[in-house]
């Protein structure tokens, strides 16, 4: 069995395309769970803080927190680097 070269396969699609089109339908794919994600969680739930009770989406509660625990993580990684890694005088 001979290599495969480079041309256009028996699709007449070359490699380049083939993977252009393998991405597109993995974005398509990944859109549309984002998407059936949200529909799924559009639902009010109660949120109870210290001081207060507030009804919301559940979806905002899932967002608020994910960005809530990235600035964090952000911050902490950022002070654990100038901690340990940044000019010190000794």
């Amino acid at each position: 069995m001979a290599a495969p070269d480079e041309g256009p396969d028996r699709n007449g699609l070359d490699e380049r395309q083939v993977r252009q089109i393998a991405l597109v339908g993995g974005l398509v794919l990944l859109a549309s769970l984002v998407l059936l994600f949200i529909v799924e969680n559009s639902g009010n739930v109660e949120v109870s803080f210290v001081f207060f009770s507030a009804s919301i989406s559940l979806i905002w509660v899932i967002a608020l927190s994910a960005m809530a625990g990235a600035v964090a993580g952000l911050v902490i990684a950022r002070l654990v680097r100038s901690r340990f890694f940044g000019r010190g005088d000794g």
